[in-house]
């Protein structure tokens, strides 16, 4: 290069070899991506063979959820509609069952109930599942250690659901319950509180235990996957404990928690095994009453309250995915 370049001239020099390498790495990548593309059926020419395999992996998932989901919920939308009979029902089509129901307030009421309950889970098993997710997560340093706590934690969803619940209501809970003997015996009450027997109490307390781990799992997995150098240079920053939670524990495990929320509400909202064993008759919900409908085989009436409570659902899992952009975020 002669003596007589200017640092303008050495600087385009620059910029035009720089130029050069960006378009020979683009032409490198246009040649090879066909191939690529081609492996993940996304080929120009084979797209549209290609097309049909991606669509024949997906054929057996969508015939199972379409089969097992869409085709019962269908089915249930349009019995709700029917003129329920002394035989059962006429497939004459009505809306008075719902106009019934929205008369009904011992229907609302019980859905005020459960909405209740369930949002009493949602909290508890976020207070309760929070702290051993944490601890999992971010305070034990060996992968081993880990699988083996988080084994424990997993170990009471190794019997049976309804054997859960029945353990639960008449060992521990109950007058006669662990629970009342060991308050008694330490003298923290002077007899037996009726509370802990078939209660709504005793149902919300069973739920929190019953599915605490849809919380604690989805948090364990945000957690593992808090960016470490962040937190490091929060601390730097001068930041103490609840300034780093605040600022960068929370908003990376709000998908966590959203999910975790999602999974309990819809459960508990639905439930019925738990309500009818530990509540033993005395405690009804929205699930009850449709067990009850149904098996007054007052089909139309029962699935006309099966879908209002599905509507309810997506209002309450709509507003709790308002918390967080799941797709962004995770």
């Amino acid at each position: 290069m002669s003596s007589s370049s200017t640092p303008d001239s050495l600087r385009e020099e620059a910029n035009r070899l720089a130029l050069d390498e960006v378009e020979e790495a683009e032409e490198l990548s246009r040649q090879r991506r066909p191939g690529s593309e081609e492996a993940l059926g996304e080929g120009g020419d084979g797209g549209r063979g290609s097309g049909w395999v991606t669509a024949a992996l997906a054929a057996p998932g969508l015939i199972w959820i379409g089969f097992y989901l869409l085709a019962p919920l269908v089915i249930i939308v349009l019995v709700s509609f029917w003129t329920w009979t002394d035989a059962g029902f006429d497939k004459t089509f009505t809306t008075a069952n719902y106009s019934e129901l929205f008369h009904d307030s011992t229907y609302w009421d019980n859905m005020l109930s459960t909405v209740i309950t369930s949002a009493i889970a949602v909290v508890a098993c976020l207070v309760l599942g929070f702290p051993v997710a944490y601890f999992l997560a971010l305070k034990v340093q060996s992968l081993r250690v880990q699988i083996a706590l988080f084994i424990i934690a997993l170990a009471p969803f190794w019997t049976s659901f309804l054997t859960r619940a029945i353990a639960w209501t008449f060992p521990l809970m109950g007058r006669e319950g662990a629970l009342n003997q060991l308050l008694v015996k330490l003298h923290v009450i002077s007899e037996p509180i009726s509370e802990f027997g078939f209660s709504t109490l005793s149902v919300r307390l069973a739920m929190i235990q019953l599915y605490i781990l849809f919380m604690i799992t989805p948090l364990f997995f945000t957690l593992a996957q808090v960016d470490r150098s962040a937190l490091e240079a929060a601390r730097d920053l001068g930041a103490n404990w609840w300034g780093a939670f605040r600022e960068v524990i929370l908003p990376q495990t709000m998908p966590g928690i959203v999910i975790g929320s999602i999974f309990i509400f819809v459960l508990t909202m639905g439930d019925y095994g738990t309500v009818a064993t530990v509540g033993g008759g005395n405690i009804t919900s929205v699930g009850t009453l449709i067990y009850s409908k149904i098996g007054a085989v007052q089909y139309p009436q029962g699935a006309a309250s099966a879908v209002l409570l599905v509507v309810v659902l997506m209002v309450g899992v709509w507003v709790i995915t308002r918390l967080s952009n799941l797709r962004e975020e995770l």
